[in-house]
């Protein structure tokens, strides 16, 4: 018969994992740290949050179905905490003024764009995501911006990324097929006070009927459509004042 385990020394084991994840942040901040250094030194600007999605998918797919959602927002809280301490570091020995006008964008995506590249691309483009949102970060850059990306395939995810994006300059969305009937994330956009674009790759004018309505645009400032990664850029332009 296998001998119970004994409190304290579960209570140990749990203490001992704690200390681990304690030094395991540290070395993710010093890292931050250190790419922040990197790219202030060689006046890189790009604040790059491309694999979180597939961390985050790797960390949910070692919990159980019902606490994957709280282990998503804990990993994406982290790893955005660690993209605050990188853009503090990189703003560092600039007039404040100089840093207060620079606006805060949010970049959502939602289903299916971190497919970009290899999925359809005879519509959606062969431009992955990693490298729009770095094309899209240079040019925000150039017009006072700092954009800060965001992708997901979960509904509620998308509504919490832009709950949190609330105090932002604005917002652009490309919440993919959501866009058509998802009412939770139109109810999002509406409740926020950040002025939001919709965007789209494609022309979804053109394209299948289901697929012509959108229940987000009627709370949105406005929408761009098919220009492929360049509805991004154009998008910027809706909040330069």
């Amino acid at each position: 018969m296998a001998k119970e385990p004994d409190l304290t020394d579960l209570r140990q084991s749990i203490d001992t994992i704690d200390d681990s994840l304690v030094k395991l942040f540290e070395e993710r901040m010093s890292l931050a740290k250190t790419v922040a250094e990197y790219k202030k030194k060689n006046d890189l600007t790009v604040l790059d949050s491309s694999r979180e999605q597939e961390v985050i998918d790797r960390a949910t797919a070692l919990v159980s179905e019902e606490l994957r959602g709280e282990t998503a927002l804990f990993m994406r809280a982290l790893m955005s905490l660690s993209r605050e301490y990188q853009r503090t570091l990189l703003s560092e020995g600039e007039a404040p003024e100089e840093r207060d006008t620079m606006k805060k964008i949010a970049v959502i995506n939602g289903l299916n764009l971190n497919l970009l590249g290899e999925r359809e691309p005879d519509k959606y483009g062969n431009e992955t995501l990693e490298a729009l949102n770095t094309r899209i970060a240079a040019a925000a850059a150039n017009l006072g911006m700092n954009c800060v990306f965001y992708q997901s395939n979960v509904e509620g995810e998308l509504v919490t990324i832009i709950q949190e994006a609330k105090d932002f300059d604005g917002i652009i969305l490309n919440a993919g097929a959501y866009t058509h009937y998802s009412v939770a994330i139109r109810d999002a956009v509406a409740g926020v006070k950040a002025p939001t674009v919709e965007v789209h790759l494609s022309n979804v004018a053109a394209r299948e009927e289901f697929r012509h309505t959108s229940v987000v645009a009627p709370v949105c400032k406005g929408i761009v459509a098919g220009f492929g990664g360049d509805s991004y850029i154009i998008a910027l332009s809706a909040f330069i004042s």
